[in-house]
């Protein structure tokens, strides 16, 4: 089968290039950055690359020729970088994503799997707003040949846009890490988790389905503990939540546990849920679980 990952040279694409290839499986890469395909190429020559943007329309349609599975984690993902501008998040995580949806649907592609964020649930930022409109083209589109599902987890440990590769950097040159507030909740969960949440959209997703990977919490004070006891407390930014939610009220009830995974659909379901999922109350990680997971990165 031949899989095309949007944005597939970020730490996602590369750690999802690698099971897919483990698995025989044939890899296009499509992004836009050519210094990170050079770079990738030589990690994993039979993979082929395409520059291109998801901005346009006429480029991803071609790539995705003759195209079975299409993998899209193309996206503007710094919170910061979205607020400053807004627009450009739009062309990217709303206009572009609807590039690749409506791409997809023209070349039958069998299934395609969206990559989404907590911070799309009760989305107060610009990110999170442009990731729940993604979100709704995705599901609500009239999808003809092609099954649409959309993934949905919190912050991946590790990943180019997580706190912990920073706070580790400021540790190596002996500086203080920076912390808005200790007691802030997120969720987190290792690359290997985030890889079998697509891997089981690919394979049990249906079409319309909202799966989510049940992640456990943490508060930022725990992660930088595990790092480094040379802290600094800087102050809330005016954007920022002391927690997220994963899933809404209404979303749990319309929604069934398989294992780990939550999948949304419209059926009603069996359990009456009266709180959303969130970093606060949901299952937390020890500090002897982090600091394993840490040390692996």
């Amino acid at each position: 089968m031949k899989y095309l990952i949007t944005g597939g040279c970020g730490s996602f694409g590369k750690a999802m290039t690698k099971k897919l290839l483990e698995l025989e499986q044939e890899v296009i890469i499509f992004s836009r950055n050519e210094k990170n395909q050079v770079d990738f190429k030589r990690l994993y020559p039979q993979v082929k690359f395409i520059i291109g943007d998801i901005r346009d329309y006429a480029a991803i349609n071609e790539a995705l020729k003759e195209v079975d599975y299409c993998i899209h984690a193309a996206a503007m993902k710094h919170i910061d970088k979205c607020e400053l501008q807004p627009l450009e998040a739009i062309k990217t995580n709303v206009i572009g994503s609807k590039n690749v949806i409506l791409a997809c649907i023209n070349n039958k592609i069998k299934k395609l799997v969206c990559l989404s964020t907590d911070k799309a649930a009760n989305a107060e930022t610009t990110y999170g707003s442009t990731k729940f409109l993604m979100e709704r083209m995705a599901l609500d589109i009239d999808s003809k040949d092609t099954e649409i599902v959309v993934t949905r987890y919190g912050n991946v440990l590790g990943s180019s846009g997580s706190v912990i590769p920073l706070f580790k950097s400021l540790a190596k040159e002996g500086k203080s890490l920076t912390i808005t507030n200790r007691d802030i909740t997120r969720f987190f969960m290792p690359m290997s988790e985030a890889i079998d949440l697509v891997l089981y959209a690919l394979e049990f997703g249906k079409n319309k389905d909202l799966i989510v990977y049940d992640n456990k919490g943490a508060t930022v004070g725990m992660i930088a503990d595990c790092i480094s006891d040379n802290q600094v407390e800087i102050g809330l930014r005016c954007i920022e939540k002391t927690g997220e939610a994963l899933l809404t009220i209404h979303e749990l009830n319309h929604s069934h546990l398989d294992g780990n995974y939550f999948v949304v659909n419209k059926e009603k379901s069996e359990i009456e849920y009266t709180e959303p999922l969130t970093s606060e109350n949901c299952k937390k990680f020890t500090m002897k679980e982090l600091k394993k997971l840490i040390e692996e990165l």
